[in-house]
């Protein structure tokens, strides 16, 4: 019987989770954030607690409430482990409303899936803004908690990280930016800079070592243009050149013209290769990519290099990527997650759901080996969740084994280098 390999640690020790249609029951849908089970009658919190002489809670009042937290009847007796689930789940805007209920639901999943008989989830809204994040926290920090699964967005990670850090409460958060990471905050999230590492690498090491940058000029797109420069000098090359765009530019001739100017002197050695990093997608892609060509460029000569972004079958007829490089999760592992996540909810994942499920999937196991804490955070052997391979590093920056896809003219995408199943060089 086929099983779900979700977030084992390796070597050393490993926990796997059968399917769902193995499981003798079904789960339930997730449930909103204000819902629970029965309760015993309430314990002690730190809002019960006398703190004449300081105004927020020490370790030892924490420790006392992780011993004597919120308790539902069935659990009454056992040394729970509480994980705190902060995310925006009354965001105004829908689309992070139902991002916030996939994560939940795949933290569900996680629970159903791998956790024993003491693990406990407590889903608190953060309405996605830093004062929300903080409420969230003060009151998981009053029930208990030993961990927290989120927030979000990356100044909401900011701001309880340094509270959470006081009280030694790790903090497993779903920001893509670096910045919030580190301070006993980690982040269960793909980066972009680790996705422009990895084919930056593979470019590398297949002959690449000249790069250039067309793309459009904001948050996603600097990240990116930083990636490649930094990326490309640690393996040995160089950016000759960047040029950015206004983002709501969808023909961005006069940029493309002066970049293709600089490459085109660079392209008539029959030898050369340059990298070209293009961070769009859609539509938007497909209008971009042939202005390089169309300019004079021999496109014989470029490699285009995407981010995952570019795991988009529509794309891939266009003539102007073929021989493209881009980054992807293990298949492997997402599509197991994926077809166990339709089965069980009757839906696709969101975009997000998968992290929601491997953060879980780190504290559940991590709490079973008394492990929940920085150094068993950072082991350097990593995890195995439903996008492959990752672990943390001990600035709190996830680093995820990622396959290198090509785009072949009448064919489509193929898997050209497979995600790595270890870890063998020593973390950074």
């Amino acid at each position: 019987m086929k099983q779900l390999r979700v977030l084992a640690l390796a070597p050393s020790f490993l926990f796997a989770a059968f399917l769902m249609s193995a499981c003798t029951s079904t789960p339930r849908a997730p449930l909103p954030p204000s819902s629970g089970e029965p309760r015993a009658e309430p314990q002690p919190t730190l809002g019960d607690l006398e703190k004449p002489d300081r105004e927020k809670p020490s370790r030892e009042d924490v420790e006392e409430a992780q011993e004597n937290g919120i308790t539902p009847a069935h659990m009454v007796g056992r040394e729970i482990t509480r994980a705190a689930v902060l995310l925006p789940f009354s965001h105004p805007n829908r689309a992070v409303r139902n991002e916030a209920q996939g994560m939940l639901a795949g933290i569900e999943m996680a629970l159903f899936e791998q956790a024993g008989e003491n693990f406990l989830i407590i889903p608190k809204d953060t309405a996605g803004t830093v004062a929300g994040a903080e409420t969230a926290f003060k009151e998981v920090v009053e029930e208990g908690a030993d961990v927290l699964l989120g927030p979000l967005f990356a100044q909401n990670v900011r701001q309880i990280t340094p509270l959470a850090r006081d009280l030694n409460i790790p903090v497993i958060a779903f920001s893509n930016d670096p910045t919030a990471a580190g301070g006993g905050a980690f982040l269960a999230a793909f980066t972009v800079e680790e996705e422009v590492a990895r084919v930056v690498q593979h470019a590398a090491l297949n002959g690449v070592t000249t790069f250039a940058f067309l793309g459009p000029r904001n948050t996603y797109g600097e990240r990116v243009e930083r990636a490649l420069r930094f990326e490309a000098a640690r393996q040995g090359g160089y950016v000759v050149a960047s040029q950015f765009y206004s983002p709501y530019n969808d023909a961005p001739v006069d940029e493309a013209q002066t970049l293709a100017n600089i490459l085109k002197p660079l392209t008539e050695d029959p030898r050369s290769q340059i990298g070209v990093m293009i961070p769009e997608s859609g539509v938007k892609l497909r209008s971009v990519a042939p202005l390089l060509p169309y300019y004079g460029v021999d496109f014989r000569r470029l490699r285009m290099l995407g981010t995952s972004q570019w795991n988009d079958s529509s794309l891939w007829r266009e003539p102007t990527l073929s021989r493209a490089w881009f980054p992807v999760p293990s298949s492997d592992e997402a599509n197991t997650f994926s077809s166990a996540y339709r089965r069980i909810y009757g839906r696709a994942p969101s975009e997000l759901s998968s992290l929601g499920f491997d953060a879980a999937g780190v504290a559940i196991g991590l709490s079973e080996t008394e492990r929940l804490d920085f150094s068993g955070i950072t082991n350097p052997d990593g995890f195995l969740g439903a996008n492959g391979l990752f672990r943390f590093r001990v600035d709190g920056t996830p680093e995820r084994a990622l396959a290198i896809m090509e785009i072949k003219a009448g064919i489509g995408a193929e898997l050209v280098v497979p995600a790595a199943t270890s870890f063998t060089p020593p973390i950074g």
